[in-house]
């Protein structure tokens, strides 16, 4: 956050007039055949957005089936992020979101102002949530067995129950969408080839860029195939090639950054000597702590091979933690194949984000090095409160101008009571009965009279008597607001499941059975091979088994690879344990005029790991046909920890 960017959003927010270049948006778009709704932002779009200035929300309405568009329509909500420039290009950068069906607006803050925030200083930032996603997902939600099951999915999301618990939902809320009449053969990657296309078009952007990450990436592709036209450039960030069997190879991408751990320790003559058979430490170490965990002691919970694999893997390709983790993991590995948790622990015992890197690289200077070195980073832990204070104040800004415009309304009223009241009942067969008829109100009709039946079911007394008295007393505008706030309670949930159904309804029918179950199981065995803690992961089968409830509607061609002569640049980070750093180079092999480029300590999208990512992409974009300086690839280094090196404290 800059001082310029602070100076912006408040002179935005007192001046209070809306950004002019989005009128035409507000009077219904630039494509009659896709007419676009202007609507309040679902989800808070960051700190330093304003409303109708420097982001504007809304849906563009697209066909179904685009062979037949006077057919049953899609409602996709879609954000723009105004460039930072006053003068910026005319062409966007469109981000397409991973998964499939995992939606992008409700981290809205984080791709403005950390993955594209490079980008935005020259051209805006297009997003939204594809069709089966998130906030586009209305069309194939399954309202009352997400509300049969409220209490179940509540544990999901709080962990307090397995993830079997979901899957044994998935089937139901298939057959409840299909027997909806939704045609779920229209969800598919080349339908939303199209409706990338679409969007451009109603949004007025006649030429783009793509941005796509994970499932994106395979959008992107289908974009090159499907819908060029306007296409300008394409950068591919964690590649899923349509013709690599991803499903298959589930297990592949954690294999595979092992290698480079293994091969990065090799190739480091200190870390090559203190420890000379990593890969055996590696298997020796998951093993053991599968049979005999380390017990929780030493003031540290239990150690077993899931908190190993979660350290490994998942902490490492999680660029919200952003601890640097690979260069402990020699030692870690090492000490506890044989029992050891002093590095384990140490390295777990971190959490300031940046304080492993601190620790570990000042042991070789002097005494005023170091002095200097805490110095700069109580400097920057200083700014990073005083950031902290900023973002308190623009907040309590914009709550304040909004409560300055708005009252509490009847609507907020009736929640707060109904909240209170709930909270008495001690019975849970009735709280969960109350809990499901709250969530079925957003199948109705908005009126008084859904409001009146749920009261007199579910409270008595006082409690009733209040209630009843709130509905009465209800404009048509309350009445709507607290079915919009009903509709908000039970999305929260309908999401836990409605992310995994999302997701399958491409994977399932588009990916099976070109991926299977037999598959996975000889992908497993070849791994097993290499290492032999991956056999653990044979049972891991969810995914085949929950596609069973799902009508199979396999293309043909769709695993074909792509052909384009137009610029694209695959971007790879050796940490990632979702698509494959190798799977890159095969995603470019059939595009003419495609580059790969692999970065050292990235994990799944690379430009939120590393600064030298997220400005290679910014250069291509500006200009894809010129040769990119890739020299900041060489300079990401890994410093390996040695078995007698301090350990952070």
């Amino acid at each position: 956050m800059t001082p310029e960017q602070i100076f912006a959003v408040v002179a935005a927010l007192v001046a209070g007039e809306p950004d002019p270049s989005f009128e035409q948006l507000k009077n219904g778009g630039h494509d009659s055949r896709y007419p676009v709704t202007v609507e309040p932002c679902e989800l808070q779009p960051g700190t330093l957005e304003v409303e109708g200035q420097t982001v504007l929300c809304g849906i563009v309405d697209v066909p179904e089936t685009y062979d037949a568009p006077d057919g049953p329509r899609i409602a996709l909500e879609f954000a723009i992020l105004k460039a930072r420039s006053q003068s910026p290009v005319a062409d966007p950068l469109v981000y397409l979101h991973g998964g499939p069906g995992g939606g992008t607006l409700q981290m809205l803050g984080p791709v403005a102002e950390i993955l594209y925030a490079n980008h935005r200083q020259t051209r805006d930032i297009v997003t939204f949530d594809q069709r089966a996603a998130a906030l586009s997902g209305s069309t194939v939600t399954c309202h009352q067995n997400t509300a049969e099951n409220l209490v179940k999915l509540v544990g999901v999301a709080a962990q307090k129950l397995p993830r079997e618990t979901l899957n044994a939902l998935v089937a139901p809320c298939v057959d409840e969408i299909l027997a909806s009449g939704v045609n779920l053969r229209a969800y598919n990657t080349e339908n939303n080839a199209r409706d990338v296309r679409a969007l451009t078009q109603a949004l007025g952007y006649p030429s783009y860029n793509i941005y796509g990450i994970s499932y994106g990436t395979k959008l992107a592709l289908e974009v090159l195939r499907t819908e060029p036209d306007g296409v300008r450039s394409v950068v591919l960030d964690g590649v899923a090639p349509l013709q690599v069997r991803l499903y298959d190879d589930l297990v592949g991408p954690y294999a595979r950054t092992i290698d480079v751990l293994i091969e990065q320790c090799r190739g480091d003559a200190d870390c090559s000597k203190a420890y000379p058979d990593l890969k055996a430490s590696i298997d020796a170490a998951f093993l053991r702590l599968a049979e005999n965990p380390i017990p929780a002691a030493r003031g540290q919970e239990e150690i077993g091979f899931l908190q190993l694999f979660d350290l490994v893997f998942k902490q490492r390709n999680n660029w919200r933690i952003r601890k640097t983790i690979t260069p402990y993991l020699p030692r870690i590995f090492t000490e506890l194949a044989e029992g050891n948790s002093t590095a384990f622990d140490a390295v777990m015992s971190v959490k300031a984000p940046n304080q492993v890197i601190s620790l570990s690289e000042t042991s070789g200077l002097t005494a005023d090095e170091r002095a200097l070195v805490r110095v700069a980073l109580e400097t920057a832990e200083a700014m990073a409160d005083m950031e902290e204070a900023v973002v308190t104040a623009i907040e309590r800004l914009k709550k304040d101008l909004a409560e300055d415009r708005e009252t509490t309304s009847i609507a907020e009223a009736f929640e707060a009571r109904s909240n209170a009241a709930a909270s008495t009942i001690s019975d849970q067969d009735a709280l969960a009965a109350l809990i499901r008829d709250y969530a079925l109100l957003q199948t109705q009709e908005p009126g008084q009279a859904p409001l009146v039946q749920w009261v007199s079911t579910h409270f008595s007394g006082a409690d009733r008597d209040a209630l009843t008295e709130l509905v009465a007393a209800m404009s048509d505008a309350d009445i709507a607001r607290t079915f919009e706030i009903a509709d908000g309670q039970a999305t929260k949930y309908e999401t836990v499941l409605g992310g995994v159904v999302n997701n399958h309804i491409y994977a399932c029918q588009e990916d099976v059975p070109y991926n299977t179950v037999e598959g996975f199981h000889a992908r497993v065995t070849e791994l097993a091979e290499e290492y032999a803690f991956l056999e653990l992961f044979r049972d891991n089968t969810s995914f085949f088994e929950n596609c069973e409830a799902f009508p199979k509607h396999p293309r043909e061609g769709f695993q074909t690879p792509v052909v384009s002569d137009l610029p694209v640049l695959a971007l790879n980070g050796v940490l990632d344990i979702q698509t494959s750093w190798q799977w890159g180079a095969v995603a470019v092999e059939t595009l003419e005029n495609g580059q790969n480029l692999v970065f050292p300590e990235a994990g799944h999208g690379s430009i939120a790991y590393q600064p030298c990512a997220n400005d290679i992409s910014v250069a291509f974009v500006n200009d894809p046909t010129s040769k990119l300086d890739t020299s900041c690839i060489d300079r990401i280094k890994v410093d390996f920890v040695m078995p007698d090196d301090p350990l952070p404290q």
